[in-house]
């Protein structure tokens, strides 16, 4: 490739990244691309699916409830073709929807209302239509009523047995008939963040999940942010771990993830799709309309060939030798977090801005080195605010780290968290703004055999902000969080000044 044929590609992959936004909603097939683990993800009988942020839970969410998309799933999925009624409860409707009960209704009503009986009407609401015009009466009065969701909830709350043989009587009248009426549960954390018995509803729904796994006409899915299982008594209910046991994890290998967006981007660039045609021969699929090419969307991508075919619109190595890092390894691998995953939202984040920054004249490569690191830089800032908004809690954890260089010492980072800020130790500070925000402090406060700092180290661990060195006597940080908290490395990345 010549520097004026690596321009007008890069302007053309610019062009379609930049049409990327990270909330982005499947709305035609080319939209959809199928990991393994995500088909097991969408399979009927598994009711609770696990996932990082930004990896994908909103997204199939939202391509479950959406009718046109069906279709595609159903040539992928066992059993979807049964399905004839897909609702949703999603904890982010938008503002003045009644869909919902708001934080109003629910804490008015904290106490006289079950959890179990909460979900139950919101599942039966959600049903009333499709029950209705299978002849099964839904006593409860509508949320659109004169009494709105307050009425509707205490309506339940007094009608229990009525309400559950409902629900008993659709799921009969479906499974006779062979058919399936799914409901999807969403965006649980916007309820966690809004109420302060979330723990209370969210156990409630669990124990719903599980003694509802064996329906056949009735079906549940259940998208959920990974820690919200680790919430102290979330899942204090006998045989929780059964349920725990049995979900699916929302997974992206390295290979996944360049596969995706190579897919993405062959959706809007006609110089992308003839470079992959000349170099893996013409595409035998299609799927639906758009370019399907089985290199990329095969089970499971082939790492030769998704490096083969970097190695066209970028250098192979990240300097002038392999000691520099090989570009396909290296790029994953700096975008990874401390569990070595990276979500789709990170890697968008960081091709877009490294398609920007590799903008050289006379440039035979698509991508530069010093563009891909430029493109890791802000995927680590793009990362660290949305860290801020899920745990407003780790920049104070992590400012024990500035003017420090990582790896470093376990003994000193406990040291700076136990003097803290004013002479608060940085733990108990913690604890103290999770009480004035209502929210729940990340770890167990009942333990006490472990210190609070390393409850607070085991914290950060768990979420994948830091890693555990030498037997664990040094902490360490991912640059995908370290870059964006302005944290120095020996030999490693630099952080933006």
């Amino acid at each position: 490739m010549n520097s004026q044929e690596a321009t007008k590609l890069r302007a053309e992959l610019l062009n379609v990244a930049q049409n990327w936004r990270s909330e982005d909603k499947p709305t035609q097939p080319t939209d959809i691309f199928f990991p393994p683990a995500h088909v097991r993800a969408l399979a009927l009988d598994r009711p609770l699916v696990i996932g990082m942020r930004g990896a994908g839970k909103s997204f199939w969410s939202e391509a479950l409830t959406n009718e046109s998309l069906r279709p595609s799933l159903s040539k992928v999925v066992k059993g979807f073709d049964k399905l004839r009624f897909v609702g949703s409860i999603r904890w982010d409707e938008a503002a003045f929807s009644t869909r919902l009960p708001d934080r109003t209704h629910l804490e008015k009503l904290q106490g006289s209302l079950e959890p179990r009986v909460l979900w139950l009407a919101l599942v039966l609401n959600e049903l009333r239509s499709l029950c209705e015009a299978r002849g099964i009466v839904v006593g409860m009065p509508t949320p659109t009523s004169d009494g709105g969701w307050t009425e509707a909830l205490l309506w339940a709350g007094r009608n229990r047995d009525a309400l559950t043989r409902s629900l008993e009587q659709i799921n009969l009248t479906l499974s006779q008939s062979g058919e399936v009426a799914l409901v999807v549960f969403d965006a649980l954390d916007r309820m966690q963040g809004q109420l302060a018995h979330s723990v209370d509803y969210l156990r409630g729904l669990l124990q719903l999940l599980l003694d509802t796994r064996q329906l056949k006409g009735l079906r549940f899915k259940v998208f959920l942010r990974e820690d919200m299982t680790n919430m102290p008594n979330v899942l204090s209910f006998p045989d929780a771990s059964k349920l725990v046991n049995e979900a699916v994890h929302l997974k992206w290998t390295r290979e996944d993830i360049y596969a995706l967006h190579w897919h993405k981007l062959a959706q809007g660039s006609q110089g992308f799709q003839k470079l992959l045609s000349d170099t893996f021969g013409p595409p035998q699929l299609q799927l639906s309309d758009g370019y399907w090419h089985e290199v990329l969307v095969q089970s499971s991508p082939d790492a030769g060939k998704l490096t083969e075919f970097l190695k066209l619109i970028a250098p192979p190595y990240m300097g002038s030798s392999p000691t520099k890092g090989h570009v396909y390894t290296w790029w994953y691998k700096h975008l990874a977090d401390g569990k070595d995953r990276v979500s789709p939202r990170t890697f968008a984040a960081s091709l877009k801005e490294a398609l920007q920054a590799s903008q050289r004249p006379n440039s035979v490569s698509v991508l530069m080195p010093a563009g891909i690191q430029n493109g890791v830089r802000a995927a680590s800032d793009a990362r660290v605010e949305e860290l801020k908004e899920d745990y407003f809690w780790v920049g104070t954890a992590l400012a024990a780290f500035n003017d420090r260089s990582t790896p470093i010492s376990v003994k000193e980072i406990y040291g700076v968290w136990s003097i803290g800020v004013d002479g608060t130790p940085t733990p108990r500070l913690i604890s103290e703004q999770c009480s004035a925000k209502n929210v729940f402090v990340p770890w167990d406060e009942g333990d006490r055999l472990t210190s609070n700092s390393q409850k607070l180290r085991d914290t950060l661990v768990e979420l994948g902000i830091l890693i555990l060195r030498d037997d664990d006597t040094r902490l360490d940080m991912p640059d995908i969080y370290r870059l964006g908290y302005r944290i120095r490395k020996r030999g490693g990345v630099s952080p933006r000044k």
